[in-house]
């Protein structure tokens, strides 16, 4: 996948690409969601993420369920996968506190 990246983002600062590819696989492993990101969806969010300069330290949390990744509808196919996995990180943080 870093290869694929490496095609269309060459230069990519390599903590930006690190972050990135944890939580896209990580946005992968949600249960529930209709249609799981592609490839073509990492690519549109490192774009928008390039494009709005969303430094990695903005992708970095101690604890991956309870934020919700900057851009992150672009990582999802449609508007009920987004809704759901903001729901499920809304609610992962209210057990949590």
């Amino acid at each position: 996948m870093e290869k694929i990246v490496g095609v269309h983002f060459p230069g990519l600062k390599k903590a930006l690409l690190r972050e990135a590819m944890e939580v896209f696989f990580e946005v992968r492993e949600v249960p529930g969601l209709k249609k799981k990101p592609s490839t073509s969806e990492l690519l549109d969010w490192l774009k928008l993420l390039l494009a709005e300069d969303i430094p990695p330290e903005a992708l970095r949390s101690k604890d991956r369920k309870t934020i919700i990744p900057p851009l992150h509808g672009a990582l999802l196919k449609n508007e009920q996968d987004v809704h759901l996995f903001e729901r499920l990180v809304f609610m992962t943080r209210a057990q949590r506190q």
